[in-house]
């Protein structure tokens, strides 16, 4: 007997709302400068693999707070970030490079944080930044059958519209929003190098950016169609975000756009750090105040950010071993897991796969699961049954 159990789960979908908390302040004067780092604030972006985290939040000179004095002053409330160099997961696995205007192609690109989100830096400027949207782990990989259309995100799409076996060659069309934007052949007979699949675009005040790139890891030959594996699909959005000085969210304005850092103030507004509320600074950030009972003597507080909706998508509190122990919690209701959903591969016709997971399995007959024979069986056992029955009443008669 088979049994299966079904483990309920709560979806982001169902969740209303998510607050991601950094270190409490808990005090009656404060001395020192208060900072909130990717160590102390989970809620800020952090990639422990790389300990790569980019964004800080600092209340200057904090001496004149206290429980009587709840107000940051003008200035004195900053917000900083700054890109920070990744390598692709393709040149750190397979020392391939991702093809741009640089000689040699590209190595990597650069990640900053911003509001709380992860960006990328386009060209490593601070103040020109774009979502990433896909980039899969060492061990994804995605197969796609001749003629199916990949939906990938953000309106971008890949599709492998010929498949030549023979060469193991496979032509490409790269769209968004059902616009082609490129097309190529890659053959993948050639050196592994001539495998990177790159559509470059001119972003923002720059040229010949990496959008999308995708390594073609093998080709198959299946009983109705032929299929491509592709491995390391990197794809961000080409959509920028510029950030320019003296632009305003929420309470802060830009004091600094350059190309290396970001920086921005509460240059004409203060924060008030009243008793019982919840206090915007910028984006989805916000300060928390305690209603204590004892807020004649103490003020107690700390910052959060809130996702809803489409942006609940279950962050990580992240563990800095080089940072000092700090009590960063995520309160929110359990979330699904933020891995995709790994599906293997198991028997398909005629198509022989590799070792290893992927990401989506291409649509092809799968044999049927069911033991073979049974019923066959059955039929067998009744037909004897028929016959012991005959021939008793035979006997019986004939007696």
């Amino acid at each position: 007997m088979i049994l299966l159990m079904l483990t309920p789960f709560t979806s982001a979908s169902m969740v209303g709302e998510v607050e991601i908390r950094g270190e409490i302040q808990n005090f009656t004067v404060q001395t020192d400068d208060i900072i909130w780092d990717p160590c102390n604030f989970a809620g800020f972006f952090y990639d422990i693999d790389d300990n790569i985290g980019t964004e800080t939040l600092t209340i200057m000179n904090s001496t004149h707070l206290s429980a009587t004095q709840r107000t940051i002053g003008e200035d004195e409330l900053l917000y900083s970030t700054s890109p920070m160099f990744q390598t692709y997961e393709l040149y750190e696995n397979e020392g391939l490079t991702v093809d741009s205007d640089n000689t040699g192609g590209d190595s990597g690109y650069y990640l900053e944080g911003w509001m709380a989100e992860k960006y990328i830096a386009i060209d490593g400027n601070a103040d020109e930044l774009v979502k990433m949207l896909v980039e899969f782990e060492d061990d994804d990989k995605k197969t796609l059958s001749m003629g199916e259309v990949w939906q990938l995100s953000g309106g971008f799409a890949l599709e492998a519209k010929q498949i030549d076996l023979e060469g193991d060659k496979v032509y490409f069309q790269f769209t968004k929003d059902g616009v082609v934007l490129d097309d190529e052949v890659v053959d993948g007979s050639n050196t592994q190098q001539d495998r990177v699949y790159t559509y470059t675009a001119d972003i923002g005040n720059e040229e010949d950016i990496p959008v999308f790139s995708c390594y073609v890891d093998a080709v198959f030959r299946g009983t109705d169609t032929n299929v491509v594996q592709v491995e390391y699909v990197f794809l961000m959005d080409n959509e920028v975000v510029e950030i320019d000085t003296s632009d305003e969210y929420g309470e802060m304005e830009v004091r600094t756009a350059s190309k290396s850092e970001v920086v921005l103030t509460n240059d004409d507004n203060t924060v008030d750090l009243d008793a019982d509320s919840k206090e915007h600074i910028m984006g989805n950030m916000y300060f928390v105040i305690a209603d204590n009972d004892d807020e004649d003597t103490v003020l107690r507080f700390y910052p959060m950010v809130e996702l809803t909706g489409d942006m609940l998508d279950c962050p990580e509190i992240p563990d800095c071993p080089d940072c000092p122990e700090v009590n960063a919690t995520v309160n929110q209701t359990p979330c699904p897991p933020c891995e995709p959903e790994i599906i293997t591969v198991t028997e398909y016709v005629n198509v022989t796969v590799p070792e290893g997971n992927v990401t989506t399995v291409p649509d092809y007959p799968v044999k049927d699961n069911t033991f073979p024979g049974f019923a066959a069986v059955f039929a067998i056992v009744g037909l004897f049954a028929v016959v012991y029955i005959v021939v008793y009443i035979v006997r019986r008669v004939y007696r």
